[in-house]
Order: structure tokens, then C-alpha cells, then sequence
């Protein structure tokens, strides 16, 4: 079995090709059987597809956004990306969970734990999505306010949730700002 670039009058194709000698009465080999399959779209769409879920990780590796799935319990992480572990003040994934993590990270202020758990929660139907507003301490000691959306969701017959991280601290910011001003004047 094998793969074979051949010429033919449409052009170049790739066939995998499978042979077999083939024998006469006395056992001796007097030649060669074999099949080809085209097998040239099937190989460009594979490459198409490869190339595809490539960019589609660089997008969700590279993104500001958080986003992270795990497992309705809270005990496992399916996927996480790398703006997440930074908003929940992580290095790595590892990290993250030896701090802890059940359905909430660690590093959640305590005072938003139950509201954050309770949103998530609260999500009783596939496509049944809630926004919450809560703050992470970073081991720094840095305060980030943080926009999630949460969703529930369903793949291959599992479900779990969809969370979407966004560090909205500078927004927060800028409203206390103007906000002190505007008690000023």
C-alpha cells in the first residue's frame, strides 16, 4: 500500500495504490496486480481542514478574551486559554488547579464566590447563557474587575459550561473617576 503522484490527462493526481504480485501455476512471480484509488480531494480537504483548525487555535490561544470550558461539576477543565489563566492571575493551568478550582477559581474575592456560582448554576437549559460582574485578587495583590458570560452548552452528548472572561478594571476605573467628579462639582 502506498501513496503515488501520477500525470493523467486531467491533470496530476494522488492515488493510493495498492498491489500484489501476481503468481503463476508454478509459484513463480509473472507480474503485478493492483488498484488506485483517486484519493486527491479527500487529501486537499484534509489539508484545508488542518490549516483551518490551525488558525482557529492561534485565534483562541492569542485572544484577549478568556475563555474557558469545564465539566458541569466544576471538577474538570476542558479547555482554557491563556488571557483566562492571566485574568484569574495564573501561570498555567497547573497552577490554577492546585490553587483550587471548583467551578470557581481560588483567586475569585470571596465576597463574589456565591453570586459567580450561583449565576453558573442557574443555567438549567443547553444555549441558556447569564452575564456577572466580579473581581479577582492577583497573587500581586492586584484587583481586576472581570465581565463574565457563562453559557451551557452541548457536544457529543455532553454537557458543560462556556465562560468568556473580559477585564473590564480600567472601565471600572474610569467610572469611579468620573464619578468622584462629578461629586466634586
Amino acid at each position: 500500500v502506498s501513496e503515488e503522484l501520477v500525470k493523467t490527462g486531467e491533470g496530476m493526481k494522488l492515488l493510493t495504490t495498492y498491489k500484489s504480485p501476481l503468481y503463476d501455476l508454478d509459484g513463480s512471480v509473472m507480474g503485478t496486480v493492483g488498484v488506485g484509488i483517486d484519493v486527491t480531494r479527500e487529501r486537499a480537504y484534509e489539508e484545508e481542514l488542518r490549516r483551518e483548525n490551525h488558525a482557529l487555535e492561534t485565534l483562541f490561544t492569542t485572544m484577549d478574551c478568556g475563555v474557558m470550558c469545564h465539566s458541569m461539576d466544576g471538577s474538570r477543565i476542558l479547555s482554557i486559554n491563556r488571557a483566562a489563566l492571566e485574568i484569574l492571575g495564573y501561570e498555567t493551568l497547573e497552577e490554577m488547579l492546585a490553587d483550587g478550582f471548583q467551578t470557581v477559581a481560588s483567586s475569585v474575592v470571596d465576597e463574589d464566590k456565591p453570586a459567580l456560582r450561583g449565576s453558573i448554576h442557574s443555567l438549567d437549559t443547553v444555549g441558556d447563557s447569564v452575564s456577572v460582574e466580579y473581581r479577582v485578587r492577583h497573587k500581586d495583590g492586584r484587583l481586576l474587575h472581570v465581565m463574565g458570560n457563562i453559557k451551557l452548552v452541548e457536544e457529543n452528548g455532553e454537557r458543560f459550561y462556556q465562560r468568556f472572561l473580559l477585564d473590564c478594571t480600567a472601565q471600572k476605573i474610569r467610572e469611579e473617576e468620573e464619578r468622584t467628579e462629578k461629586e466634586r462639582q
